[in-house]
C-alpha cells in the first residue's frame, strides 16, 4: 500500500499519525488547538506547497477539499522518488 494518493494537477494526501512533541501534532493544532496524539489527520499538497494553512485536514474536512474518487495510488517508481 503505498504511504500517499495522487489526485490531478500535482495534488498529494498523505495520511499522518499525530504523535506527541511531532511536527504533525502541532501543524494540526494551528488548525484544530483540540487535535490529540494518535489521531490520523491528512497532509494535502500541490506540486509539493501546502494546500491552505497548515495544510493538515481531519477525514470530513479532506472530503469537502478533494473528489476522493479523483485520487490514486502514485505511479511505478514514483513512491521511492526513483522516476
Amino acid at each position: 500500500m503505498s504511504p500517499y494518493l495522487e489526485g490531478p494537477d500535482g495534488l498529494r494526501v498523505e495520511p499522518v499519525q499525530l504523535k506527541a512533541g511531532s511536527l504533525h501534532l502541532l501543524m494540526a493544532q494551528i488548525r484544530e488547538p483540540g487535535a490529540q496524539p494518535g489521531e490520523v489527520w491528512y497532509r494535502i499538497t500541490r506540486r509539493g506547497m501546502a494546500l491552505g494553512v497548515p495544510g493538515y485536514y481531519q477525514l470530513h474536512e479532506l472530503e469537502e477539499i478533494v473528489n476522493l474518487a479523483d485520487l490514486h495510488a502514485p505511479e511505478e517508481g514514483t513512491a521511492t522518488g526513483t522516476a
